[in-house]
């Protein structure tokens, strides 16, 4: 006799599914504008440079904004991996969906919130333009997640 292991799915209804998914797919795409943008300011604006010459020069220092754009392209690349897997779970109805959901958006908020209100001489160090993708795919995040609540 053999036994066999049964797998079950979570018993979300195929519409919750399809909000997470969008609201994942809307995460996403405002994921790559903001780190689209970033490539956009570093390559042709200047943007974020000027801010750091504004911010540090009446003080006698410098900013390099070199780092600050590894951090923004590492969070943004971290974040589309992230949501793909992410919706790859919701699209098979796994169980671990929700858990999953979670984890993601709590670890997304240790790197998308402290650009918000990391602040030196009373500016921003990331201007809020650099930001606002990451901060809006993290509110997609959240849609997503609150979607993916068991059905009664």
């Amino acid at each position: 006799m053999v036994n066999k292991l049964e797998t079950r799915s979570v018993s979300v209804s195929s519409k919750k599914n399809g909000t997470t998914l969008l609201a994942y797919g809307l995460g996403a795409l405002a994921t790559a504008v903001g780190l689209g943008y970033a490539l956009v300011d570093q390559i042709a604006l200047g943007g974020l440079d000027e801010h750091l010459h504004a911010m540090y020069d009446p003080v006698g220092k410098s900013g390099e904004p070199g780092p600050l754009y590894g951090y923004l392209y590492f969070v943004g690349i971290l974040a589309l991996v992230c949501w793909w897997a992410n919706s790859k779970v919701v699209a098979k109805g796994a169980k671990s969906a929700r858990l999953w959901g979670w984890v993601t958006f709590g670890t997304a908020a240790l790197a998308v919130l402290p650009p918000l209100v990391m602040r030196e001489y009373g500016e921003t160090v990331i201007p809020m333009g650099l930001s606002v993708g990451y901060v809006l795919a993290w509110v997609c995040g959240l849609v997503g997640v609150l979607a993916l609540r068991r059905s009664s």
